[in-house]
């Protein structure tokens, strides 16, 4: 009896002691899959931002390939309005010589 005893509490005691090396193992590995999760998640945000990156880089060039456009655009409508007041000018002339 006394041994039944002593091996019932043995195995008792064997029992919790083999639970909580097992629930600390179980514990550790669900970390160690969290943190293997979560350097992949900031390793595809480190992706995304690159790649954003790479597309606002790309976007500023056009805006300024635009705006240079743009700037042509104007100079050249100023030009022309110099070229007809100048038209302007030569027609009078003309008239005035009478050509």
């Amino acid at each position: 009896m006394l041994s039944t005893a002593v091996l019932s509490i043995g195995t008792a005691v064997g029992g919790f002691a083999g639970g909580r090396v097992s629930g600390r193992t179980s514990a550790s590995q669900i970390a160690t899959d969290t943190v293997d999760l979560l350097q992949a998640q900031i390793e595809t945000l480190k992706d995304d931002k690159q790649n954003r990156d790479a597309e606002l880089s790309e976007l500023r060039t056009r805006v300024s390939t635009l705006e240079s456009l743009v700037t042509q655009r104007a100079e050249v409508d100023l030009v022309h309005e110099e070229v007809r007041g100048a038209r302007v000018v030569l027609d009078k002339i003309a008239i005035r010589v009478g050509a």
